[in-house]
């Protein structure tokens, strides 16, 4: 139930299914802050527990009285929890890969019980569907998109002063270092951006850091110009606020969709998201998986690239690009179809195919 991109996924998927008719519960050991008040607002069952292993008999009870058809898992910390209650439960096990197939080597994740505990393998992103595919397995693979739209309320661009960057996403891993450089800058950054207001939303164990790290900033600027508020389940009243968004992966296309400029950068970089660099996206799932310039390895990088976006901001032209973007991103994660789609796999996962299905 911690806030992440499993998670978020997870949360995604569960909604879309049940504006579409399906009969969905969301089962998993309690984490504190979660998608869980959201989740029970839009008619999904919730089910969890405080449990130091990742199953357990109450979880098997529950999961029994539900009685589900499908149980849907990532490929990596639930699925041993997805096979145990295959075993009891007989529905069919559909399993998401949102990252490349890695840290196999635990017990319970190893490929040979992917394969074994599985009735279909899908995937949001056709790179990964296509590494998936030269792996030979008895059930078919499918493309199956991230149902995002509609969750993100696109509100009109604000106007450039004053001028309020949001960084947003978790904060952990390779992931957090563009947001560290930009931190890192804060204070020269604000020198030449007197308006200047940064938000860092997105929790994870470095967050502690950064909020001190913020401290420092804003006692040496004289100004409370740095907040990091951690977890929010909620991304919309951040993005209204927002002028500029720094973000990657999931957390991009969410400002895209939010109808925000978007300065995209993970592990990877890409900078200021432009109509014409829309294919380059989706090709790197916005800079989380592949690219040629790595954050960490270009100090003053993001600080750059956030002063150009501001000393070059034109509202007409502003306008037209993130327009342009969004209009770009917007049928890639379509969300209406999605309870479709996951009926029609449902159908063909039965006929056990040796297959992969890309559109």
């Amino acid at each position: 139930m911690i806030v992440d991109g499993v998670t978020s996924f997870v949360f995604h998927l569960s909604t879309a299914l049940k504006e579409g008719g399906c009969d969905v519960a969301v089962l998993g050991r309690w984490a504190g802050k979660g998608f869980q008040s959201r989740l029970r607002k839009r008619g999904v069952k919730v089910i969890q527990c405080v449990s130091p292993t990742v199953g357990n008999m109450w979880f098997d009870k529950k999961a029994k009285e539900f009685a589900p058809d499908v149980i849907v898992t990532d490929s990596r910390r639930s699925f041993p929890l997805a096979s145990r209650l295959r075993e009891i439960t007989g529905a069919k096990v559909f399993t998401f890969f949102l990252d490349s197939l890695e840290k196999t080597d635990k017990k319970g994740r190893d490929v040979a019980s992917l394969i074994r505990y599985s009735d279909a393998w899908l995937s949001a992103e056709p790179p990964l569907l296509e590494e998936l595919s030269r792996i030979e397995t008895p059930f078919p693979k499918f493309l199956f998109r991230r149902p995002l739209k509609g969750l993100i309320t696109p509100t009109p661009l604000p106007r450039k002063e004053p001028f309020r960057v949001l960084c947003f996403g978790r904060i952990s891993g390779y992931k957090s270092s563009g947001p560290w450089a930009l931190l890192r800058d804060a204070n020269e950054l604000k020198k030449k951006i007197s308006s200047l207001e940064i938000v860092f939303v997105g929790g994870g164990w470095r967050t502690v850091k950064f909020r001190l790290a913020a401290l420092r900033s804003n006692m040496a600027a004289g100004e409370f110009f740095i907040k990091v508020v951690g977890t929010r389940t909620d991304p919309d009243e951040w993005f209204r606020q927002a002028t500029l968004v720094c973000a990657g992966s999931t957390s991009a296309v969410e400002a895209a969709l939010a109808h925000r400029p978007v300065v995209v950068m993970s592990g990877f970089w890409m900078g200021l998201l432009t109509p014409e660099k829309l294919e380059e996206a989706f090709a790197s799932y916005f800079a989380e998986r592949r690219g040629s310039i790595r954050v960490k390895d270009h100090p003053g990088l993001v600080s750059r690239e956030v002063l150009k976006v501001y000393e070059n901001w034109n509202d007409a032209e502003m306008e037209k690009s993130t327009a342009s973007v969004r209009n770009g991103v917007e049928p890639r994660f379509e969300r209406e179809s999605a309870a479709v789609h996951f009926r029609e796999i449902f159908s063909e996962a039965g006929k056990q195919q040796n297959v992969s299905v890309l559109p």
